[in-house]
Order: C-alpha cells, then structure tokens, then sequence
C-alpha cells in the first residue's frame, strides 16, 4: 500500500454519490438495447393523425405509436403528438387531422438493432439533441425477429450512468472494489463512530512472475488472488484491490487482537499455496507459481477516534513491517513503526540526495539545457527556456521531478535559482541575433521560496550586470502555486521585476485555479498553457476549448500564450489556428546544453516549416464566452463579443455586465442563477440582440462561487421571427373580433369554431352562447330541411359556390335574410380543412316573425 493513498483518495464529491447510489454487488454485465426496450405499438402506415389521436386518448399511459412505413418504421411520441395537435392557436387538431401521421411527423427517427452497446445509442441521442432535438425521448429497436420495440432515452442513460458508476468504483481486472470503494466505506463507518479493521496485503515476488513469464500471466496471478480473498473474508468484509499487487480487507466490525491474527494468517495462508498460470511470452506452457504474502494489521486496538487517513497510514507501515521481517509474515501497526519510517531506507535515501545535491550546487556541477522557443506559424526561434540537469557519480542521472521538490522543501532552491539564473545570463549574453534582427531571449523558472526572498530583486539585478545581458532578454516563469500563496505580495514583487525591464511569464497555467482574475491581477507579459492540455488538444474537444479560453483570455487582456509540450504538427497546427502566439516542445527541439551547435540553431534558421494554416479540431466561434465575479464584473471576455455585442474582448473586460449591456436583469445581489436563459442585450449600435445563454458556477474547494462562466449565442432573428408571429396572430384576432361586419369560422361539417361580436350581434346572440353551435342550427324551424341544406352545402363545399342568400333565426325568434360569402382554408395538401365566411343582412328585406 502506497503511503500516498490519501493523496489518491480525493472524494469526488457529487459523482461518487451518484457512483455509490448505483447498484455495484454485482459484475458490470451491460444489458443490451433490447432488454431495456418495451413493445411497440404499431399502426397501418397510412393512419391520420386524427386515428393517431384516438388511439392516445384510449390509452393514456401509452408514450409511443410506431407507424409501419415500409422499410423505415417511424416513431411518434406523445410529448411531440400533443403539443402539434394543439398548435399555435388551438387549431392544430383541425389543421392536422386528416393527415397522414407519416406525412406529418418528423422523419428522423433514431433505430437501432436490439443488440447495440448502450453507449452507442447514447452517443446518438446526443447527438440529434446537441442539434436542437429537445422531444427526443425514444429510440426504435428492432429485434433479429423483425419485431419493434421502443427503448425510452431515460433509461438508456440510466444504464449508461449504471455502467460507470461500476467502473469507477471497480477493478476492471479483479472486479472487486478499488482503492475509491475503499476510502468512501471508512469515511461511513468513521462517520458511525466506528473504525473496523483494515488489512493491507501484499504479494511477495510478484514482480519476478511478470518479468520471466509476461504481464498476462500476472494477470492470471492476480485474478486468482482475488478470488482466494474474497474465500477468505467473512461475509460483510469488503475485499479490495488498491493497485499492482497491492489488495486491502475491510471488517466494519472491531475485531480483538487475536481474531485480526487469525484472519491475517488465513490470508498469508492463501497466498502461498501455488498458483498455475499460462505463459504467453518465454517459457510458454503452464506453470506453477509459488509467491506469498505480507499482510499488515491496523485497527486491531478498538481506537474508534482514527481517521480514515490515519488508519491506511497505519497499515501502509504495518504491511512495510511484515515485509522487513522476511515476508510472508504478519505485523500490526504499533506506535514505534512511526518512528521508525522516520529510519527506513526511503528516508536516509532522501537525505542521501539531499547532501549529494547540495554538494553539487556548491561545486557548481549541475549544467543547463535549453530548449528552443518558436513564434507561431513561422516556426522561426524566438528564444530559449533553461532546465536544470543532474547527474551524480553516486546517483547517475537525476529526474528534475526528483531534485527540483527536494530543493524546495529543504530550502536549496534559493541556491540552486540563483545560479541557474547567473549561468543562463551569461551564456545568453554571448548569442548572436537571428535572421530576425533580435538575439534570443532566455526564460528561467522562479520557484516560490525564491520569489519570497527579500534579497531576490537584487539577484536578477546582479545576473544582469554581471552577465551583460539586456533585461527584455530575460523572461522569469512563475506558477501559479507561486501567485496564489499571496497574491497581493506576488503582484508587487512581479511589479518590482517588470520595473527592471524584465519579462514575466505565468507557467503551468491551468494545473492550478486557474482563475482569470489571478490571470487580471499579475503584470505578467506571457501565458504558458500547461502540457497536460496541449497533449489532446487536436483530439479532444473539450481541452482544444479549454486551450481556446485560455488564449483568448490572454489575448483579451493583452498577453501572449506559448503552449508547452507541442510533439506533433498536427498540436501546433491546431494551436495555430487558436491563435496561439508561440510554443516549445520535441517537434521544434529537444533541451540541449549550451555549445556553439546550439548558438548556431537559435540564430540561423526556423526550426520547423511554417505550419499549415486551418484546424485539426474545428470549433465554433460564434458563441459568446463571459466569465464574470459572482458580482457580474467580467473578467474574460471571448473574441466573438466583437460580433455579438459589437465590442472587443476588452472594452468588454472589467465591465459591470447587468448595468453596461443586460437590458432585462435587475442589480444582482448574488451569482446568477444556473441554467439556460433567453434575454436581450444592448449592442453598441444601440439596438436590443437576443441571446439565449447557458451560466454554470465555478466553485472552490469550499463550494463557495468564485467566478460565473456563461456561454451565448445569438437568437435575433428567432425571437424577432416568433414574436412577428405573434404580433400577426394579433393582428388577425383583434380584426376579426372587432370587424363591422359579421365574420365566423367553421368547420367544413358546419361545427363554429369562432365568432366575432357583429355577427353574435346580428343574431341577438352572445359570442359564447354561439361557440358549439352548428350553422344549419342557426337556420328558421320553419324551414329547417330546406335551410340547413343549402347551408350545408355551402360550407361543406361540395356544389363550388361561394355566396348564399338564406335566412337565420334572431334571438327574438324573427327571421333575419342575410347574405353569406365564404372562402375555404386548405392544410398544405390542399385538403379543405374549415370555412372562413361573412355575413351581411340583407338591406332590401326585413326580418319576419318566424
């Protein structure tokens, strides 16, 4: 067991909750698409929507209808079928009815054969919603029998959030539960008040079984191991795998010192029978392997007071114990282990180094290596940064990642950067100018316990003198750890530096907090964006954005950005087209010790073709990145905000956002809300622009909202689309109810849909009272038969004429003439679906008692 495992521990808070809530007793056997689909309900392929309509009121449990369209089965779903038979103004039922469902509906259904992997289908349902399919809620499953069933995307996804839920809680190799199972099983029973005992088990020899007879065959070792703990354990202990040959055991309850005992032989017990494995590499055939374990016992004592911590602590130099003692052996934590990790091998070996690597920076022994800089597309050098190296007669070749740590943490480090700063002045200041006109610059990294010396200005201004060097040549990287220890204190020294002439650099940026006010606050000139994200940044989409904010960032308050780390053309191609300023990594050369080769390099050529211009990984453009205060005063604005609001990123930066552009959002007193919004904007042309925006917080370590990231784009032309339609919707209902004249709707069977108040008027009548009412109603008793067919006919449109002169019955019971002109509506077949009609008295007659 690592005495890192804390470290390794972290608790993802939210996706663990979500990881431990899943179902994980058992193997992650993924279910295919048809076991999680329902039977389909199938209709004739030229059924109407009115049909289609009957058969959801019958049954309103009933979420899908399949319409069986030869060779491209269409599937309808109710959360699209109801809000289209409503419509816009209600009269979607009577638009729509008497067309055909497949003529209707969207085409575009999502089919599946019922064997696909979960996570394709997934893949496809995003997809179709990233591109604004928001009723999408079903995908149509065909079985190798022929048979449809539909498979609802909630419980696809479920059982993709299933999956991975298991994995992340879970040994692929082993199946049992790892190291995160672990951590998150002692924080509940510390939470309990209770601690249980934690047995740390390690296999002897392991290592040897892996070199002479290949990793497949530890592979088998270790599945096998596995199962043999998992006999062992009691029922309710929870067996895990922490990593390589490292397992754990777990009993919730206390055990007393003999019981642990007993259950720590069982397992060495186990151990040591032999295990019969398969080589594929070597010696092939079956072998008999014959390894051991050491286990080590913590918790054993009944202390309800440790920490889950404190407790893999414990057994981490338990398990160390038992394999000093000759492995194969048993040891329980006792307090004198604590002292005497401070004596282990790991220890004295550290400060071995310690005293190698002081005598080396007294002796001056340590070199450095300067890897070239490149301005961006051209290739051409700008300049150099410059790496400590070590390497010791007693230690051979020392990783920076060793001896870089170590020298912080004893205090070295302030020797160490000086003379890393004196030596990269000096052998700078000898280097001729490049086709460009301009010698190379030399970067050289600060650690924190540098910046904080009080005698640190002195040191750079006395590399300086004594090396000759120019100041603009001679740029200081800082991290980001550096800045945020205080960063009030980092700014001002930085200020101190800048004064001198010198440049600043931010390295590793992204690795930390990155926050753009860290970003806002130093008086740095360069950003360098950390390697981590570089590494995928033509092949994944969300570093190649996360790559994109960051220079954007930069560029909006008027820095520039290197990318660290860039090993294939098709990374600096990328970051080309991102706009990336510069950039140093193996494509463009490797570090090398100062020597006149080098010195010819910098200043005689580009070091790479000038790069292809376009992007590996297209990214849109068009969207509005804001990040904000919780206050809503922008700290980073995204070049699009020239198209959007008609500003550059920078006049945009340090912006009040609600009072200088948001025309609809009152003060805020807090963050804003999360989600998706539509809302207006003031432009600079003074006009209003609709963006629908999509905010998320970014939180600290304590939860507490320490910038707002928003992402907009622009809806203009549909708000102003929908609302013209409203306005005309209006626009036809104030004239129709308020026209001089009588004006009814109907339909072609003679059913009012709507009348306006002349006409309820005319007939003595209210608007109300004449709503469910038929036309031929409307015709005198006395001559109902006669009446009510010509009117009928009329409005059924089946004799072709457009006038009528009949009568209708008034309120008093008279008989009122009138003329009635109608035009007939058509849906888009051509089909008449209603009657759109006027109704004028006639002036020359009057009415008659019926």
């Amino acid at each position: 067991m690592s005495s890192t495992a804390t470290q390794d521990g972290v608790r993802p808070d939210g996706v663990l909750q979500v990881a431990l809530a899943a179902d994980l007793s058992g193997p992650a056997t993924e279910p295919t698409l048809g076991e999680l689909s329902r039977p389909a309900h199938r209709v004739r392929p030229t059924a109407t929507m009115a049909e289609l309509d009957v058969v959801f009121r019958r049954d309103p449990g009933l979420r899908w209808v399949v319409v069986d369209v030869p060779g491209q089965p269409l599937l309808v779903s109710r959360s699209w079928f109801e809000p289209a038979m409503a419509g816009r103004l209600g009269y979607g039922r009577l638009l729509l009815q008497r067309r055909a469902v497949a003529a209707a509906a969207p085409s575009a259904t999502l089919h599946f054969p019922a064997e696909s992997p979960i996570a394709t289908v997934a893949a496809a349902v995003i997809a179709r919603r990233s591109s604004g399919d928001d009723l999408l809620d079903g995908v149509l499953v065909t079985s190798p029998d022929g048979a449809l069933s539909v498979a609802p995307v909630t419980a696809v996804f479920e059982q993709l959030a299933q999956r991975y839920a298991y994995q992340a809680l879970h040994d692929p190799l082993t199946g049992l539960p790892n190291r995160l199972f672990l951590l998150e099983r002692l924080r509940q029973a510390h939470a309990a008040g209770t601690t249980g005992v934690l047995f740390s088990v390690d296999l002897d020899r392991f290592k040897d079984t892996n070199d002479h007879l290949g990793h497949a065959a530890g592979d088998d070792v270790l599945v096998e191991f596995a199962a043999r703990l998992r006999t062992v354990a009691r029922t309710g202990d929870l067996v895990v795998r922490l990593g390589g040959d490292e397992f754990a055991v777990f009993t919730a309850t206390p055990l007393s010192a003999a019981q642990s005992t007993a259950l720590a032989e069982r397992i060495v017990l186990t151990a040591a029978a032999p295990f019969v494995v398969t080589a594929r590499t070597g010696p092939g055939g079956e072998h008999l392997v014959s390894l051991g374990a050491s286990v080590g016992v913590a918790g054993a004592t009944g202390d309800s007071g440790l920490t889950p911590d404190t407790l893999l602590h414990q057994a981490d130099l338990a398990v160390h114990q038992a394999k000093s003692l000759g492995r194969g052996r048993v040891a329980h934590f006792a307090a004198e282990l604590v002292e005497d990790a401070e004596t282990s091998d790991a220890v004295r070996a550290q400060h071995a180094m310690e005293r190698r690597l002081r005598q080396a920076i007294e002796s001056r022994s340590l070199e450095l290596h300067y890897q070239p800089v490149v301005s961006l597309p051209s290739g051409q050098v700008t300049g150099v940064e410059a790496l400590a190296r070590w390497t010791d007669e007693e230690l051979g070749r020392v990783a920076p990642d060793r001896f870089i740590p170590l020298a912080e943490r004893t205090g070295l480090i302030v020797d160490l950067g000086r003379w890393v700063l004196q030596t990269a002045c000096r052998e700078a200041a000898g280097w001729a100018a490049g086709p460009s006109g301009l010698p190379p610059t030399v970067a050289v990294n600060v650690s924190p316990v540098q910046l904080a010396q009080r005698g640190f200005i002195d040191d750079v201004t006395a590399a300086l003198t004594d090396s000759g060097l120019a100041p603009d040549r001679l740029c200081l990287e800082i991290t980001e750890t550096a800045a945020i220890t205080d960063l009030a204190a980092t700014a001002a020294r930085l200020a101190q530096v800048r004064d001198l002439g010198v440049r600043l650099a931010l390295d590793d940026f992204g690795t930390g907090h990155s926050a753009l006010s860290l970003l806002r606050a130093l008086p740095v000139h360069l950003v360098k964006i950390d390697r981590s994200f570089v590494e995928r940044v033509a092949s994944d989409t969300a570093d190649a954005v996360l790559a994109r904010l960051v220079i954007e960032a930069a560029h909006s308050l008027g820095r520039r950005v290197c990318a660290e780390g860039v090993e294939t053309a098709e990374q600096a191609q990328q970051l080309v087209a991102m706009g990336c300023d510069s950039a140093q990594g193996w494509l463009f050369g490797r570090p090398e010790p100062a020597s006149a080769r080098l010195a010819a390099r910098l200043t005689s050529r580009a070091l790479a073709e000038p790069l292809a211009a376009g992007a590996v990984l297209p990214l849109g453009n068009d969207e509005l990145v804001l990040v904000t205060t919780p206050g809503r005063i922008v700290t980073y604005a995204s070049a699009s905000s020239r198209t959007v609001l008609g500003r550059l990123p920078q006049e945009v930066t340090g912006t009040d956002l609600t009072s200088t552009f948001f025309l609809d959002t009152a003060a805020p007193t807090g963050p804003w809300d999360e989600g998706t919004a539509v809302h207006r904007v003031r432009h600079r042309d003074g006009g209003p622009r609709w963006l629908e925006t999509t905010t998320r917080w970014l939180t600290d370590d304590e939860g507490a909202v320490r910038e707002v990231l928003s992402v907009s784009r622009d809806v203009t032309a549909t708000v102003q689309a929908q609302r013209a339609l409203t306005d005309s919707e209006l626009m036809f209902r104030h004239a129709f109810d308020d026209a001089p004249i009588g004006m009814l709707l109907a339909r072609t069977d003679g059913s009012l849909l709507r009348v306006n108040r002349a006409f309820a008027a005319l007939l003595g009548e209210s608007t109300d009272s004449l709503r469910d009412q038929r036309v031929q109603d409307l015709t005198p008793s006395s001559d109902r038969a006669g009446q009510s067919t010509a009117v009928m006919a009329l409005f059924s449109v089946a004799d072709g004429r457009t006038e009528l002169t009949t009568s209708f019955r008034h309120a008093d019971g008279s008989v009122l003439p009138v003329t009635v002109r109608v035009s007939v509506v058509r849906d888009t077949d051509g089909t008449p679906t209603s009657v759109f009609a006027h109704v004028l008295p006639e002036p020359a007659l009057v009415a008659v008692p019926a």
